[in-house]
């Protein structure tokens, strides 16, 4: 590719981002015992004066504190560590299993249980990785691990359990699995058409996945090792590893960046919840005055009750985001602790994406990489395009407790770090504030990042707190090689397949993944009037795929921009469940009792 497309895609990635250092977070302090049980104790118990000083304890900054669920040793050890708090590894593999043998496919997962990371695993790790990027402000840790992850499919659940314990999971999709819902995902109906099931690289139309094993890790040998060892074992006992696709974090400048050249996974959600030694499961940064920090971990990141992500825990309410609703019971009691995953290997038309890019900013007259970043809603960097409209800022990229605060429809309201985050060494937001954007003059309605996550605006769907329902713990990461950042590349370099291995955890695919993708990405008119997700949207009306985005004028006035061809295309996929490690060899992995159904 070549002219204003192409040299805006070869400069990407040129000027890194300076993190954040000098910041030294201490170490939690456990909960008392006889800890209040509710804010009327808290108050009566002395804890908090009548203004509210903070206390030491970051468990007891919160009012609501005691309100949230306590994970205990035994939740934190069978719960799987890339679902709470996620592996966030370099390299990663995903391996496809099926099995045609039930009691030796049982046999391989009693196995494999053992070397399943835990959720504990996993938070002692990010716990010193956190303090020690803070400190020094690098992102690559001076311990490494290496950690595994297993999900099974429905058809993995009759095999092993039969089709009565299928039947006790509530998730129609599930229970469908995605090849037979592509189309109502937007995929394409025509069979000859890229990205329909039936050249799907694995999940589909006959390439229907059993197992599926993520192994994960700082180091590329010590990952081939493990999973090497994962797929020896499962040849021994007859499971057959159908696909095998490694995921790599983009190399210098570009690492945790996708295939376009944007910051990839800034805006997650933090889960509500504290393990018995007072750790918060994701960690609270705002002052505890300030009536934002029960809503929020850090700034604009949304605290999500557990049992959207994770079976058998409170889950969110649509009413009110400080009050928990009861765990679900559409699931079979072994599945608690359990979550299901959504798979998606999705191609990147890198090329495509930046000539389009190049030919809307010509006609809007902007540059290429200002109409890329309104498509997305943030800029290459990370920085959120709410706060920085006129350019990139790469600062505010680099500074973790301000590129994700912002709202859409109204002022952005200053904040107060948490006297712990000051003591630590934070300087505070100085950064330029988000302006109310109502009518997506800034970051458009329709851009990426405002269509899967309105934030502050009310939706098709009601009030703003609906919106935490939607939200996903998203585990993706790229593969293939960049094209981003390259001068001149070959044609062979242009033509090789790359894309992103999307995978997200949540305990509802219909009302989570499926809802964002299908009501909100593949619209033109939700959450809100403005046009189709141009990432990752897509529109299937009788063969006809054409999209469009609207861009607000400062007069008012709106450009149609039509889009006329998709830059990201599925090609292969599939729901899993990924069950608590004691379910894998005590119930999916056990012997059948008289020749019955363990499950």
């Amino acid at each position: 590719m070549s002219g204003q497309g192409g040299d805006a895609l070869a400069g990407l990635g040129a000027v890194g981002v300076q993190r954040l250092s000098g910041i030294s977070l201490p170490q939690p302090t456990p909960v008392a015992p006889g800890a209040p049980a509710s804010p009327a104790e808290w108050a009566a118990s002395g804890l908090l004066g009548e203004e509210a000083p903070a206390p030491a304890s970051a468990a007891q900054q919160r009012t609501d504190a005691s309100a949230e669920p306590v994970f205990d040793e035994t939740a934190t050890s069978d719960i799987q560590g890339n679902v709470i708090p996620g592996f966030n590894k370099d390299h990663q593999r995903f391996l496809f299993f099926t099995a045609a043998d039930a009691p030796r496919a049982r046999e391989w997962l009693r196995g494999l249980a053992p070397r399943l990371s835990s959720m504990r695993e996993v938070l002692d790790f990010r716990r010193e990785f956190r303090r020690e990027r803070l400190e020094s402000g690098s992102a690559t840790p001076t311990k490494t691990a290496t950690w595994t992850a297993l999900a099974v499919s429905a058809s993995a659940v009759v095999k092993l359990l039969g089709e009565d314990a299928l039947a006790r999971f509530g998730d129609g999709a599930f229970r469908q699995g995605m090849a037979a819902r592509s189309t109502f995902l937007g995929d394409p109906a025509d069979p000859e058409a890229p990205g329909h099931r039936d050249g799907w690289k694995v999940g589909g139309s006959g390439t229907e996945a059993d197992f599926v094993v993520i192994v994960a890790s700082d180091s590329l040998d010590e990952l081939e090792a493990a999973a090497s060892g994962i797929i020896a074992e499962a040849e021994r006992l007859a499971v057959t590893l159908t696909f095998d696709q490694l995921g790599e974090n983009l190399p210098g400048n570009l690492a945790g960046h996708e295939h376009f050249g944007f910051k990839d996974g800034v805006s997650q959600p933090g889960v509500r919840g504290a393990t018995v030694d007072g750790e918060d499961i994701s960690p609270r940064y705002l002052d505890p005055r300030n009536p934002h920090s029960r809503i929020f971990g850090k700034p604009g990141q949304p605290l999500v009750w557990p049992g959207q992500f994770v079976v058998g825990w409170p889950r969110q309410s649509p009413a009110d985001p400080l009050v928990a609703a009861e765990a679900s019971d559409a699931f079979p009691d072994w599945a608690r602790n359990g979550s299901y995953l959504v798979f998606r290997r999705l191609t990147q038309d890198v090329p495509a994406f930046w000539d389009f890019a190049a030919r809307a900013a010509q006609a809007h007259g902007t540059d290429p990489v200002h109409f890329a970043s309104m498509m997305v809603g943030r800029w290459p960097s990370g920085a959120p395009i709410s706060r920085t409209p006129e350019g990139d800022d790469v600062a505010l990229a680099g500074d973790e407790f301000a590129h994700n605060h912002f709202q859409f429809d109204d002022d952005t309201t200053a904040w107060m770090p948490s006297p712990e985050l000051s003591r630590a060494g934070y300087p505070g937001d100085g950064h330029p504030r988000a302006r109310a954007d109502l009518f997506g003059q800034a970051c458009p309605v329709a851009g990426h990042f405002r269509k899967v996550n309105p934030r502050d605006s009310a939706t098709d769907f009601g009030a703003p707190a609906d919106t935490f329902l939607r939200l996903m713990l998203r585990r993706g990461i790229p593969f293939g090689p960049p094209l981003a950042g390259v001068a001149g590349p070959s044609p062979e370099l242009v033509e090789t397949e790359r894309g992103l291995l999307f995978a997200a955890y949540m305990t509802s695919i219909e009302d989570q993944f499926e809802f964002v993708v299908r009501r909100w990405a593949n619209s033109s008119l939700q959450p809100n009037v403005g046009g189709h997700d141009p990432i990752i949207g897509q529109a299937d009306d009788y063969g006809d795929r054409t999209r469009h985005i609207d861009l607000p004028a400062a007069s008012g006035e709106a450009t149609r921009v039509a889009i006329e061809q998709e830059f990201v295309t599925a090609t292969g996929g599939g729901y899993f469940f990924a069950p608590g490690i004691s379910a894998v060899a005590d119930v999916l992995g056990a012997e059948p009792a008289g020749g019955g159904s363990p499950g």
